[in-house]
């Protein structure tokens, strides 16, 4: 008899040492299922499992601490985060291995028409560029849709391998029909007299260059001329380049001592 009640009392005091939250015994699993658990304080906040209790508890001074109103106020103050303005967005903070990595980018070789000209050209193009270093002034020949149109002359100031060319102080002729001549089938009283538009373009701040007109070999044909201070022509067009007749031819011989 003696020892079934040792026994018994023994077992009810580890029972009651496990329902006490103070105890180093405490077993939380037997508290969930137990009916005889007492919470020390009905009013205390609910936490979603232990994790989260220690981590409270740790933040006031650990569970053998105890409770101080004032110390509480004032670890909850030093706990509250500034109030940002406005407009202000939140900073994230970063530890110092979080920081953001400084990339440096790889020197690119970049092409462009400049450096290939410092390496210079051979045959046709390498012409071109005596000329263009020359400044020699230079007569390219232009197509239409069929045939040839004119010629532009002018001094050559950067080309490509595409044959695009920017030309300089530029003359520019071309050959077109007279209007209303026989190609033209419609019916005289059909077609509106040609408007001057110069004035309207002068008031939109557009000058047009002055075109000369004079007759060509024929009756059929006219030869325009005017001079535009720089022009760009697309390689498409170009049909075939040369010096300017009269331009003296630049050297090509190196000067000897």
């Amino acid at each position: 008899m003696g020892n079934s009640d040792t026994d018994s009392t023994t077992s009810e005091s580890d029972s009651s040492g496990e329902l006490d939250v103070g105890s180093k015994r405490f077993n939380p699993l037997k508290a969930l299922y137990s009916v005889k658990l007492k919470v020390p304080v009905p009013k205390a906040r609910l936490h979603d499992n232990i994790s989260s209790l220690e981590g409270k508890q740790l933040t006031l001074g650990g569970f053998t601490e105890k409770f101080d109103e004032a110390r509480i106020r004032q670890i909850r103050a030093a706990q509250n985060k500034p109030k940002l303005a406005e407009n202000e967005m939140p900073q994230r903070r970063f530890l110092p291995e979080q920081g953001p990595v400084t990339r440096v980018r790889s020197i690119r070789h970049t092409k462009n028409i400049f450096i290939r000209l410092e390496k210079g050209f051979e045959g046709p193009l390498g012409q071109l560029q005596r000329w263009m270093e020359g400044r020699n002034r230079v007569r390219v020949s232009i197509r239409k849709q069929k045939g040839v149109r004119g010629h532009v002359s002018g001094v050559l100031e950067l080309f490509d391998k595409h044959w695009n060319l920017a030309l300089s102080d530029v003359c520019e002729t071309w050959t077109r029909r007279k209007y209303r001549y026989s190609e033209n089938r419609q019916h005289p009283d059909s077609m509106e007299a040609p408007r001057d538009c110069s004035e309207r373009l002068r008031r939109l701040g557009i000058v047009l260059p002055e075109l000369k007109v004079r007759p060509a070999d024929g009756k059929k044909n006219v030869i325009i001329t005017r001079k535009v201070p720089q022009l760009l022509v697309k390689g498409e067009m170009v049909v075939l380049v040369t010096l300017e007749p009269g331009e003296p031819q630049a050297s090509t011989s190196k000067g000897t001592k």
